[in-house]
């Protein structure tokens, strides 16, 4: 598949999202033959799609359709509209009758002997207790971006996948395309000299607000629970509110900070994946955070709306981590034509590369065409994310973003966040994965408390 620009994929967005429900996970039995491949019966993949909402239907359904070797066996959402509507879309393609059955709860999709790797795609507050729920149940996990709203679960999700032996791969697509990877390895080649500094920056709050059904930061007006929603299971470990209209949409999953980092974590992860990449950062994260930040004083969409966090690694390069309207200012001085949006820029000693306002640049463009030598440094190369994951699945290989890769980007998300949310500088040991010092606002800010009905860890 060609690669799926952030114009497309923000015009795609505009579809709600979803989540899903669950009780007790019966582990399926895994087969494993020679050389440690999985046994699969008729040598295709069964996969269940649990969370049923825009990510699911415009982004994992065009790609998973287009696999022989792949079935969706079953999907499973909060909204049952939503999870029929899925799964009557994948029987058809495979010719018609239930082959793709809708579930409820999502345990029941995990207990299926048949399925062997599951895409979670509901919203941010489920993506580690479910990828955490199907690891131990035996399956090979895709999870889709951020990964955790309690940091507390990333350490039981790392070793759960290492002890269980599965796939993870982590939903943070722009590995997956060649430009960033270009991009990349132009960087660690040293076309750029030392690196110094990398400017990374995200969508706020304001960039969705046309969609809201009560400007400017969602309705906080009680209503009433639409019929087809499972309210407890979308709320699931967070604790239990109000149900608005605007709380569980796309939007609301995005933005509600009951459920959600916000897009500090929800978009930022993206770019910063690729800066992790540049840095060759993949088992670390900076050492120290120091910003500001706000968040709305109305509505419920009460996440951070503007950020500006400077983050400091062991090897001294420095990452700023902004949203887009504090970026104006600081990109242009470099790269005119904003457009807002994320991006990513490296800077070195001899100059800069990066994605700017959906825009490949540098201040050499001849970088874009350089030959690089047998002796340089190559990356892997994914076809595309969904079949990178896949191929990862047969093969037992790691894919292109693990969950190393995926915990250390998630650990700067949480602490820019505390940063900006506390004014206070954040110190960092990513050896231990620990706070330096006595920092009891950025601590509670680590570890969140849930509803016992819903822990499944």
């Amino acid at each position: 598949m060609k690669d799926l620009s952030r114009r497309t994929f923000l015009k795609r967005a505009a579809m709600t999202g979803a989540v899903l429900g669950f009780p007790t996970i019966v582990p399926a039995e895994v087969v494993a033959g020679q050389g440690g491949k999985r046994v699969l019966p008729n040598d295709r993949v069964n996969v269940g799609q649990i969370g049923c909402g825009g990510i699911a239907n415009y982004y994992h359904l065009s790609a998973l359709k287009t696999m022989g070797d792949v079935r969706v066996v079953a999907t499973c959402d909060a909204y049952q509209s939503r999870r029929e509507a899925l799964a009557a879309v994948y029987s058809k393609h495979y010719g018609g009758g239930e082959v793709t059955k809708a579930h409820a709860d999502f345990r029941e999709v995990l207990a299926r002997s048949d399925v062997d790797a599951v895409i979670v795609a509901a919203h941010d507050n489920w993506h580690t207790p479910m990828s955490i729920a199907a690891v131990n149940a035996g399956k090979d996990v895709y999870c889709q971006k951020p990964l955790a709203l309690d940091f507390s679960l990333s350490a039981i999700l790392r070793k759960a996948v290492t002890k269980q032996g599965r796939v993870f791969q982590f939903g943070t697509q722009y590995r997956s395309q060649r430009r960033y990877r270009t991009m990349v390895e132009l960087v660690r080649n040293g076309y750029l000299g030392e690196l110094k500094h990398i400017d990374v920056w995200c969508r706020n709050v304001h960039n969705d607000a046309a969609a809201y059904h009560v400007k400017p930061y969602g309705s906080t007006e009680v209503a009433a629970v639409p019929a087809d929603l499972d309210f407890d299971a979308w709320q699931g470990p967070s604790p239990m509110v109000a149900y608005t209209v605007d709380r569980c949409t796309n939007w609301g999953g995005y933005h509600c900070p009951e459920t959600s980092l916000g897009f500090i974590a929800g978009c930022g992860i993206h770019p910063l994946g690729i800066a992790q990449w540049g840095n060759k950062a993949d088992d670390t994260s900076p050492v120290r955070y120091d910003g500001n930040g706000n968040v709305p004083d109305q509505g419920i969409y009460r996440t951070l709306e503007h950020w500006d966090v400077m983050c400091k690694y062991a090897n001294g390069v420095t990452l700023r981590l902004m949203d887009d309207q504090t970026a104006e200012a600081v990109v242009t001085k470099y790269k005119p034509g904003w457009q807002g949006g994320d991006g990513v820029v490296f800077h070195g000693t001899k100059g800069w590369i990066g994605d700017v306002s959906f825009v490949f640049c540098a201040s050499d463009e001849d970088l874009w065409g350089v030959n690089f030598k047998a002796s340089e440094e190559r990356l892997p190369v994914s076809p595309e994310h969904n079949r990178n994951f896949i191929d990862c699945v047969r093969s037992r290989a790691r894919p292109i973003c693990p969950i190393e890769m995926a915990i250390r980007c998630d650990t700067i998300c949480h602490l820019a966040r505390a940063a900006a949310l506390t004014g206070k500088v954040v110190n960092w040991d990513p050896m231990k994965e620990e706070l330096v010092g006595d920092n009891p606002e950025a601590s509670k800010m680590l570890s969140l408390p849930c509803r016992e009905k819903w822990k499944v860890w």
